[in-house]
């Protein structure tokens, strides 16, 4: 089956090596963000850029990446952060899931705690159940998708000036994908049950203080 695994990774090294056993024998990308760590030599590509964007420029990050993985050709796409823990037979299940879904419209399949799932975020979307999964109307950076999402999504400049008055929001990036994709009429779902356990809630390298007072 033709998967790429994606992995955003920053200074955790050993969450990351534990990341990559678990996904052992797919095609991973890890996107590391300057990182002070040595880069290992190992079975997956490793893109290591060249200044940290932290979250203020987050943006241009998941910029280059998705304009990356438009060159490639692979049925299903993952985006991971390097600090969480699957459920076992984590990628079969979430295909099965996504190929579950009945609906045209579908785009992403997110694998957020899915209890953030039950109020609207980002979008005017209200949160329903169908079937095995969430119908959310919003995506944060922990998801799988299809060529068709590549096809439509193109990341904007997101102004420093969003932090102007809240240096604890978030980069961003999840709110301006998931109004765009809803804008378009695409339709976005997160799984209904728990499938990864975040393992960086207290320690948090982006968004510490908010991590805390809200888990994913």
């Amino acid at each position: 089956m033709s998967i790429l695994i994606n992995i955003t990774s920053y200074n955790r090294l050993p969450m990351l090596n534990n990341l990559l056993k678990q996904l052992k024998g797919n095609d991973i990308i890890v996107w590391d963000d300057k990182s002070s760590f040595k880069i290992v030599k190992s079975d997956v590509a490793f893109h290591r850029f060249r200044v940290n964007h932290g979250k203020k420029l987050a943006w241009k990050k998941f910029k280059y990446i998705f304009e990356t993985l438009k060159e490639t050709d692979y049925k299903y796409y993952f985006i991971l952060p390097d600090d969480i823990e699957l459920c076992d037979d984590f990628i079969n299940k979430a295909i099965n899931i996504w190929e579950s879904i009945k609906d045209d419209k579908k785009i992403c399949l997110s694998f957020s705690n899915p209890n953030r799932c039950t109020k609207q975020q980002f979008t005017y979307v209200e949160p329903k159940e169908v079937g095995n999964v969430i119908l959310t109307g919003w995506v944060d950076m922990m998801f799988m998708f299809t060529k068709d999402f590549l096809k439509e999504i193109e990341i904007d400049e997101i102004p420093l000036s969003r932090w102007n008055e809240n240096e604890l929001l978030g980069s961003g990036i999840g709110s301006q994908i998931s109004n765009k994709l809803v804008n378009a009429d695409y339709n976005l779902y997160n799984c209904k049950n728990k499938m990864v356990e975040h393992l960086g809630n207290d320690n948090s390298l982006m968004n510490p203080i908010e991590r805390k007072n809200n888990p994913l």
